[in-house]
């Protein structure tokens, strides 16, 4: 059967028609489709309070008090089923001490000189299940709330995250997709953000005596926004997503969606300068990293490339394109024969790789290898290196480097003092060699050594 230009253009033309059709079929409202996807966290803390002069740093003991601190969180787990996985901020779950502004009833008003500070101590999360859960007096009424365990919460240095566990899996909540590791936001996307913003509270009581703090489904506020870029922030350089979907006080923890609703970002905070304000979200690919480290599963997002696909074939089937495409999927073999592998080709990594330390400071800690970023690893390898204490035997300061690059692996001596062995055979210095999944870095000697995994480690 001969086809002619004409009509593979034709072809060519109504697919991606088709296509159009279909994935402007499949959209829907992203915010409000995924509102039952975000939780409201209440951490209620022990507190000591002080008055605190500013002028001469005085300070007077007022005594204990309680207190309350909110947050949103988003499921995790089988997407679109309940779950009691929850990711959020660790701010949200462990804060530490408040300063608030005095009011001076002598003065009748706020005082400039002096400051109430707040030492708080946790003492138990929830999730709240609707809007009246706590008392104006901070009590619980615990047949509103699930109670909750940290099964994550980072370090000082680390990248601001927890994980929860509630006691059982939320009714009428479901865990939300997550964009896949190996993919990125670009700047100009649009994107979403829900969550439970204090602002929104109204502090009205109610015939139990509760405050009122919004935590229903209903309650999830939804702002949008365009990505305005990636970058970092503080000496560990945290990846970010700043974007323009507007996010404050009650918002740290939830989800920031793409278009297919599939979690991008965690909301974690803005600033206003000159009155123009900025919000950014610590990027996904952390959670990944934290959620493989305690085997929870999580589910990525489904893309509309099944759809893509289904458009071309229906488009070549409009001109009896069924030959056409065994003529194109002839020619893309190119002549190779199943199975065979040119004998100096890299063998190809299938998905997300891991360095998982098995000897030495790193010892079992994984580390994900991003397609394009090197990793660089020493005592001194830069600010996204993998950095080991001064003075670790065998050890260089810029000592090797691991690049995924087009699905290909490779790790690299970087003129190293003691030398990089893969396999126990040591590499030559400045040519990077292939690696796969299995093989065995070492540093200097077998005492600081990493295995090259995938998810879920050795």
């Amino acid at each position: 059967m001969r086809i002619s230009v004409k009509n593979l253009l034709c072809a060519i033309l109504a697919a991606f028609l088709l296509s159009s059709v279909l994935a402007g079929c499949s959209g829907g409202n992203v915010g409000a489709d995924n509102r039952d996807g975000v939780v409201r966290v209440a951490t209620m803390y022990n507190a000591e309070l002080y008055l605190v002069d500013i002028t001469d740093n005085s300070v007077i003991d007022i005594g204990p008090g309680k207190g309350v601190g909110f947050g949103t969180a988003f499921g995790v787990g089988d997407a679109g089923k309940e779950t009691e996985y929850y990711v959020t901020n660790r701010h949200v779950v462990d804060n530490t001490e408040e300063v608030e502004r005095y009011y001076d009833e002598e003065l009748g008003r706020y005082s400039d000189t002096k400051v109430v500070v707040a030492e708080y101590t946790p003492t138990r999360i929830y999730i709240l299940l609707d809007d009246f859960a706590i008392s104006s007096d901070f009590e619980v009424d615990t047949s509103r709330a699930v109670p909750c365990d940290i099964l994550y919460k980072a370090g000082e240095d680390d990248p601001d995250l927890a994980v929860l566990k509630a006691a059982e899996p939320i009714k009428g909540r479901k865990a939300l997709p997550l964009m896949k590791e190996d993919d990125s936001i670009g700047s100009g996307e649009k994107v979403w953000a829900l969550g439970y913003p204090a602002a929104t509270d109204k502090q009205v009581v109610n015939t139990l005596g509760n405050g009122k703090y919004y935590a229903t489904v209903e309650g999830v506020t939804v702002t949008d926004g365009i990505v305005s870029l990636h970058s970092t922030y503080g000496d560990s350089r945290v990846k970010v997503i700043q974007h323009t979907a507007s996010i404050n006080h009650g918002n740290s923890g939830g989800p920031l969606l793409d278009k297919n609703g599939g979690v991008v970002g965690v909301n974690t905070w803005g600033l206003n300068s000159d009155n123009v304000n900025y919000f950014f979200s610590i990027e996904i690919s952390y959670v990944w990293d934290i959620l493989d480290d305690l085997h929870i599963k999580a589910d990525p997002v489904k893309s509309n490339t099944w759809l893509i696909v289904l458009a071309i074939i229906a488009g070549i089937a409009v001109i009896g394109g069924a030959v056409a495409l065994v003529i194109l999927l002839g020619k893309k073999g190119g002549g190779r024969r199943g199975g065979q592998t040119q004998v100096n080709e890299a063998p190809r990594v299938n998905g997300q790789v891991r360095l998982q330390g098995t000897v030495g400071a790193f010892a079992g800690r994984r580390f994900a290898v991003e397609e394009g970023r090197p990793v660089r690893i020493g005592v001194d390898p830069g600010p996204d290196g993998l950095r080991f204490p001064d003075r670790t035997p065998g050890v260089s300061r810029n000592h090797a480097q691991v690049m995924l690059s087009a699905g290909r692996l490779t790790v690299q001596d970087l003129g190293s003092t003691y030398g990089t062995y893969v396999n126990g055979r040591r590499i030559p210095a400045n040519t990077p060699v292939n690696i796969g999944m299995g093989d065995v870095i070492g540093l200097g000697s077998d005492q600081q050594t990493f295995t090259v995994t995938g998810k879920g480690g050795v």
